[in-house]
């Protein structure tokens, strides 16, 4: 439900300005000179209208509270919350989760709370959910080893999603229930969560414990093909992608033939590949791969890639390094590639 705008936002904004971090790009490392005395440091990522927000401050007063939302008349209404109360230990950031790393220093964060998030149901909008792995690897980016994220929500799809992504991006699960008030109201509620509680639906909820950590490479054709998607198609329109690289008959490789990412072609593309020996390498077909040929597959260097020809009969091929950063890719058609494409600094792997 889309929220109505608030009367007076912006007057109302500038009474609670002393609690709202307008350069939040200038705080890395040094959140704590807020609260030097503060344990912990500890974000809430959609505050909503603040009420577990402002409980959980007043529960805990050595704790300093960032609270992320983007919503600016959810905010005002945290903000006017928490000044209610007289709480000195919250801060509000008005801005995406997608930023996180740019206002936090590595390590900087303890822990981070997760309340209610958009489930985005459709699998098209997977990566827009906030236990996306796009998130997780960011969360890791500003947790400290051992910090943690508390996760709840009403959606059943979207908690069995969760469990199921948060193991494979270095989070330890631990008190995983899918009733949590199932004897009685445990913790501070949100404002949706005492809703639903009243309503009788139950509330899913666990912990998860950053542990050290390699990503490997996918071994699951249908994860490289969505992490490929996400680096490389970053930016690119839903209807773009939908009409030109996804849609029946289409390749991924039409997001370089229709011009929808800049990228190099030709001889170009196969120097720069050439560039890349040494690095750790993996070959994928997503289409019509050769008898008895791996999908996915580590290979040595550029001299372990199928000859020109191979492609020619049907098979296009995809090369990546280990970490997404860029890609080459070889065509089944001769006149259209090969094409060499470096992933955007600004995206996340």
């Amino acid at each position: 439900m889309r929220m109505r705008k608030k009367k007076n936002l912006i007057p109302r904004m500038e009474r609670c300005g002393d609690r709202l971090i307008r350069e939040p790009y200038s705080m890395p490392g040094k959140w704590r000179e807020l609260m030097p005395q503060a344990r912990e440091l500890r974000l809430e990522l959609g505050c909503g209208k603040g009420r577990f927000t402002a409980g959980t401050a007043a529960a805990e007063p050595d704790v300093l509270f960032i609270a992320v939302e983007r919503v600016p008349d959810a905010m005002v209404m945290a903000m006017e919350r928490c000044a209610a109360q007289g709480l000195t230990n919250v801060f509000f950031i008005d801005a995406n989760a997608d930023q996180l790393p740019l206002f936090f220093a590595p390590g900087e964060a303890d822990r981070i709370y997760i309340n209610f998030c958009d489930p985005w149901p459709s699998n098209r909008h997977a990566k827009r959910r906030l236990t996306h792995g796009n998130f997780l690897r960011l969360y890791r980016q500003v947790l400290k080893m051992g910090g943690q994220i508390h996760f709840k929500t009403d959606n059943q799809d979207l908690f069995t999603f969760s469990i199921e992504e948060l193991p494979l991006f270095g989070f330890h699960l631990s008190e995983v229930t899918r009733d949590l008030h199932a004897n009685g109201p445990v913790g501070v509620m949100t404002d949706y969560e005492a809703k639903f509680h009243e309503q009788g639906l139950p509330i899913c909820r666990c912990v998860a414990t950053m542990v050290p950590w390699e990503e490997p490479f996918p071994t699951d054709i249908r994860r490289v093909k969505n992490r490929w998607l996400d680096v490389f198609a970053d930016g690119v329109s839903d209807a773009e992608l939908g009409r030109h690289v996804l849609s029946d008959g289409n390749y991924l490789w039409h997001l370089f033939s229709w011009n929808l990412v800049p990228c190099l072609t030709g001889a170009a593309a196969q120097k720069a590949l050439v560039e890349r020996a040494g690095e750790e390498l993996y070959l994928f077909y997503m289409e019509y791969p050769p008898e008895d040929a791996p999908r996915i597959q580590r290979i040595s260097g550029p001299a372990d890639l199928p000859a020109e020809q191979d492609s020619l009969t049907g098979a296009d091929w995809y090369v990546v390094d280990k970490d997404f950063t860029w890609t080459y890719v070889q065509t089944h058609e001769a006149d259209c590639g090969p094409y060499f494409c470096r992933r955007d600094p600004s995206v996340s792997g």
